[in-house]
């Protein structure tokens, strides 16, 4: 939608600059299902992303009737306002892993990371999903030295215990991965890759309809309550009774999932897209064309947009809720110190999405007072997303094949956490502090 709003200083927004997503362009959130509700199914959805669209393809397919209930448009969170970045890791390198889970343990939930991304491609292929999915292949940027050396010697213990496809390259190579001096070398994900997310989303959307599934969207749900052997669901557009109910909701798990909602962290990430760029500037900048992320905490990620002219640009620009105008104020000035040669460059879409973290910053998929739950990507839930949701189907149907190495890790409560996140403030000194110490602030 074109600016109302004044132009805000070092935004470098174009005079006709959208607040929606640059992916929405091709592949826009699909129009609403003005359906009437079912009285009854067998399994209530809440949430209608990547997440809960997998669950429901494959219950669906089970043949379980399903329904499926968002607060808005399906689409129009997360699942479409993300980078596009497809790849099998967590937030969590193998050394913090260790510590906290063992080594063995950490190893599993590693390869389950695989097999969240080795799913994802599969489903992309079996389903014939036209999504501009490529295994273009990740490089993980060091900010600093030491997170160079560091990279090095858990990309070690990860081809030793689970057969990780990865390469190091030093500061002296890395222009042919990113024109930059910025960074102190890196490592190269080999099997990570691309898609478009709108149009993913809007495939697999296709998908779950066609097996049955009902998508009901403006269907906010206030509340579930556990009814005889079901559930009632209280929505905008009436009740709904349910045997089971999966919560699939997110960084967007509000009061409907009190219980939930005490143990994830909702934070926002901020995206820019340029304006078309001269033929042949983002090969230049991204020789390799991969995705590309960064160790500093800032998390910078970066990609070319599909069609090779734009560069797609996200990061912390604040961690609550900040106007698009001033994220893309400080997300250019993070790009500059990262392309210098772009300093005039503008904009002409600046968005946001929210992402979850629970305390332990793991996916998380199970039950809590006998509602299903499949959350928590931590920001890394392009491959995990639609895995979880296959997965936590599978443990409503009942099947031995729906385990994971995540069952047994418990989704703890954050202390003095009500719902509404009061200390990100606190944090946010903390990071601002961590910022200046790394040279990005």
């Amino acid at each position: 939608m074109p600016i109302s709003r004044p132009a805000i200083k070092g935004a470098n927004l174009t005079p006709d600059a959208s607040f929606d997503p640059w992916w929405w362009e091709a592949s826009p959130p699909a129009a609403p299902d003005t359906a009437p509700l079912p009285p009854h199914c067998d399994v209530a959805i809440v949430g209608a992303g990547y997440t809960g669209l997998s669950a429901a393809l494959t219950l669906a397919r089970a043949g379980r009737s399903v329904l499926v209930l968002d607060a808005g448009l399906a689409g129009a969170g997360a699942s479409t306002r993300n980078g596009g970045m497809i790849g099998s890791g967590h937030r969590l390198g193998f050394p913090a892993l260790t510590d906290r889970l063992g080594r063995d343990r950490a190893a599993a939930v590693l390869r389950e990371g695989v097999a969240s991304l080795d799913f994802t491609a599969a489903l992309i292929e079996r389903e014939k999903i036209d999504c501009q999915f490529t295994r273009s292949g990740r490089f993980r940027a060091a900010w600093r030295a030491r997170d160079y050396d560091g990279m090095g010697r858990e990309l070690d213990m990860l081809r030793r215990e689970i057969g990780l496809e990865a390469d190091m390259v030093p500061r002296s190579e890395q222009h042919r991965e990113v024109r930059t001096d910025c960074y102190q070398g890196g490592a190269v994900y080999h099997r990570h890759g691309a898609l478009h997310p709108a149009l993913f989303h809007n495939g697999l959307l296709a998908c779950a309809r066609a097996a049955g599934a009902h998508i009901a969207d403006h269907s906010a749900v206030s509340a579930t309550r556990r009814e005889g052997g079901g559930f009632t669901l209280a929505t905008a557009r009436g009740q709904v009774q349910a045997g089971a109910v999966i919560v699939a909701t997110n960084g967007y798990t509000g009061s409907e999932s009190p219980s939930l909602r005490r143990r994830l962290v909702p934070l926002s990430s901020y995206i820019v897209a340029t304006e078309p760029l001269p033929a042949g500037t983002v090969a230049e900048l991204i020789p390799g064309g991969r995705m590309i992320v960064e160790t500093r905490s800032r998390h910078c990620y970066y990609r070319g947009s599909p069609d090779g002219r734009r560069i797609i640009f996200g990061g912390r620009a604040a961690l609550g809720a900040i106007a698009p105008e001033p994220a893309a104020a400080r997300l250019r000035k993070l790009l500059v110190q990262v392309f210098p040669s772009l300093a005039e460059t503008r904009f002409t879409h600046s968005w946001s999405g929210r992402i979850a973290f629970p305390r332990d910053q793991m996916p998380h998929v199970g039950a809590i007072d006998g509602i299903h739950f499949a959350l928590g990507y931590s920001g890394s839930g392009v491959a995990m997303a639609p895995y979880l949701g296959h997965k936590v189907a599978l443990k409503v149907l009942g099947a031995a094949d729906g385990r994971t190495a995540f069952d047994d890790i418990p989704l703890t409560a954050i202390p003095f956490h009500r719902g509404r996140p009061w200390f990100l403030p606190f944090l946010d000194i903390g990071y601002r502090i961590r910022d200046r110490l790394e040279g990005s602030d």
